[in-house]
């Protein structure tokens, strides 16, 4: 059972959806490799107003396992591409490998109050997909779906059933 976490002051027994999703923003902020991060629908993203590389978090599902909880997450990488696509290879090789610094962190670090050792696990075997001229701007990258599962104390309730 990992410890409780302790982030601005208030107390938690589990990771919630929150220190993940601050998880991913931190990581992003941190990549040279990046300009901005967003999180959301990723037709809701507006890549207009966006300066490049971008990474860009949505969740799929979450569902309670035994004693935890298993959230889905797409994780997208892009780039523009030039008019000519003479450097989508190198878009597709740079935003993968941002991908892999992700993964990086995720599996080996301690950041933000949460140890990878103690408080969730990362799956194995990430898939990523790449897209090319995809959204207005024709921008082009991957998509990598991202398993991860944290501890869930049934006995956390704060409330009882009369």
């Amino acid at each position: 059972m990992p410890e409780i976490i302790n982030e601005n002051g208030n107390y938690y027994k589990n990771v919630t959806l929150n220190n993940l999703i601050d998880l991913f923003a931190e990581i992003s902020a941190a990549n040279v490799g990046l300009k901005s991060h967003s999180f959301g629908d990723i037709w809701e993203i507006d890549v207009t107003e966006r300066n490049y590389a971008v990474s860009h978090l949505s969740i799929e599902n979450a569902q309670y396992l035994a004693n935890e909880i298993q959230y889905d997450f797409k994780l997208y990488v892009m780039d523009l591409v030039s008019k000519d696509e003479g450097n989508e290879n190198d878009v597709l090789s740079d935003t993968l490998q941002i991908i892999g610094d992700f993964v990086s962190v995720l599996q080996n670090s301690r950041t933000i109050n949460i140890d990878t050792n103690t408080d969730y696990r990362l799956q194995e075997g990430i898939t990523c997909q790449p897209f090319t001229e995809r959204f207005d701007d024709d921008v082009s990258g991957w998509v990598a779906d991202i398993s991860i599962r944290v501890f869930f104390d049934y006995s956390a309730c704060q409330f009882q059933i009369m």
